[in-house]
């Protein structure tokens, strides 16, 4: 009888902390406060199974965007960033090369779909964004970490009030078609981007 209490609490416990642990996660809360905290995937790793907002709202496979071609996926903190519009841009400049390579576009950040197309009419871009205002791609690729307080009311209401205020350090990321991670670039610092340049150069070694 002893032993059979022991395993009820043992069980119990296991219970409330999978409990605790699932909403902790939910809360956000495990997310790093800096950005040199984060633990994204590492180039060999294969993404995790996810689901993005086209930008008028409707949920798409990721897996399968990817599955389509060959992928430079980028991270970017949302269109009221200077430094990703710039990035953005840039790679606007050198989409046709990166098609001629074998490759599609396709950027990610918190904003709601209604502010993608802002971003996209902003930088007149015709590769495809998408909305992970709810921040769980952001979190499965290991890129989210906690925004200044300054910036929280601005990501509540570009995400469509689902973002309590986290935002991905900006990232690339090399991808073939069942998702496979052949090279990335991860910065803690938001305000240095790689160069098109360099990311041709580093796709080119891929081929």
């Amino acid at each position: 009888m002893k032993n059979y209490y022991s395993k009820f609490l043992w069980a119990f416990m296991f219970i409330c902390l999978f409990q605790f642990n699932k909403t902790y996660a939910q809360a956000g809360l495990n997310v790093p406060a800096d950005p040199t905290d984060i633990s994204p995937l590492l180039i060999g790793e294969q993404i995790p199974m996810s689901q993005v907002k086209d930008t008028d709202g409707n949920i798409k496979s990721l897996n399968e965007i990817v599955a389509n071609k060959p992928t430079l996926l980028i991270f970017y903190r949302g269109g009221w960033c200077p430094y990703c519009n710039k990035h953005l841009a840039e790679l606007q400049s050198i989409e046709q090369d990166i098609l001629d390579m074998g490759y599609q576009i396709v950027a990610i950040s918190p904003d709601a779909p209604e502010q993608l197309k802002a971003t996209v009419d902003k930088n007149e871009l015709t590769y495809s964004l998408y909305s992970d205002n709810d921040l769980k791609v952001t979190k499965a690729f290991g890129l989210a970490f906690q925004a200044p307080g300054r910036y929280k009311e601005m990501l509540f209401k570009a995400s469509d009030q689902l973002n309590p205020g986290i935002i991905p350090v900006p990232a690339v990321f090399a991808l073939d078609i069942e998702g496979n991670i052949q090279f990335e670039y991860i910065n803690p610092n938001y305000d240095t981007r790689i160069s098109g340049d360099l990311i041709k150069a580093a796709l080119g070694t891929l081929r």
